[in-house]
């Protein structure tokens, strides 16, 4: 059962590039790559990698302030950093190391900074549902039923935000333990602060990507752009392939094929893909000594706590 865990998302992976190479030439993707403007590309992509960690790390310190302990920006920033390298195998795998330290240094229940993790998903993703919604609403949607979803998240979300806040307003004691504490604390001035944040790096992202498409000979509309990126970022959200390869292209090429060639999104979406991981490891990597110190004297911290508190050390 192990085993097949492990091998479903390498299967996932080869499969969905299967599909794909199987209607899209490789000739083609290849003389995609080849005529990009590549020089220009890194110049775009260089600066976008780097605000999005920035403003990234501004929306963890934020969470972990407001909710748990007055963490500062800079001591955060190499940290969030180093998580990206986590990051590559799972991002899942990233968030619960950063749980983990900030649990560590800072003294935080596991349990509760691991919630405030799910907060910050929560609200990324509703931004995302947010924006492709009101790209819908204005340029259409080419995947059937997609304006029914939006409208049972959007009920979601109002039950969720009436049970969690219009009850408290109300006077009406509603529990929230666990994983769900943060949310029983969170008032809507919280959600929107975190989606001002999050607002920054996704419009940031649709003009990179508009501009990036370019370099590629590829003409997107950006109204078109706003309506399905936000899709593309959600299905390559899900933990089901390999450092989310496959997903992301296969949203790429259904969503945005009828305004630009197959060949062409799969290789933008392969190149921007690929790049942006490579760009989050190099900003790891930079961190790594620093945050590397830190992880280590927590960890030799530990253990001493560990070695003092046993019964051999009162003994």
């Amino acid at each position: 059962m192990r085993l097949a865990k492990l091998l479903l998302p390498w299967v996932l992976t080869a499969a969905i590039f299967a599909v794909l190479l199987a209607h899209i030439p490789v000739g083609r993707v290849l003389a995609a790559l080849q005529g990009a403007r590549w020089g220009w590309y890194l110049l775009l992509m260089a600066p976008y990698a780097t605000a999005y960690f920035l403003v990234d790390t501004l929306a963890v310190t934020t969470v972990v302030r407001r909710f748990h302990a007055p963490v500062r920006y800079r001591d955060v920033l190499p940290v969030r950093a180093v998580t990206y390298l986590l990051a590559l195998v799972n991002s899942n795998v990233g968030n619960g190391g950063l749980a983990l330290w900030l649990h560590r240094r800072e003294g935080i229940p596991f349990l509760a900074i691991a919630g405030s993790m799910l907060f910050l998903a929560f609200v990324e993703v509703y931004q995302l549902v947010l924006y492709s919604s009101l790209g819908v609403l204005s340029a259409g949607a080419v995947v059937p039923g997609l304006r029914d979803a939006y409208l049972g998240l959007y009920a979601l979300l109002a039950g969720w935000l009436a049970y969690f806040n219009g009850l408290r307003a109300l006077g009406v004691a509603r529990p929230a333990p666990g994983l769900l504490a943060t949310f029983g604390r969170a008032r809507l001035a919280d959600y929107l602060v975190l989606l001002g944040i999050k607002s920054a790096s996704l419009l940031l992202a649709i003009l990179v990507h508009h501009t990036g498409l370019g370099l590629f000979g590829l003409r997107v509309p950006l109204l078109v752009l706003l309506a399905n990126l936000p899709l593309v970022f959600l299905v390559s959200a899900l933990p089901l392939t390999v450092a989310k390869l496959g997903t992301s292209q296969a949203a790429w090429v259904v969503l945005l094929g009828g305004y630009a060639p197959a060949a062409g999104l799969l290789a933008y979406s392969l190149a921007a893909h690929a790049l942006f991981l490579a760009m989050n490891a190099l900003i790891g990597l930079l961190f790594l000594p620093r945050a590397g110190r830190e992880l280590w004297a927590l960890a030799a911290a530990g253990g001493e706590a560990r070695a003092v508190s046993s019964p051999a050390a009162r003994s």
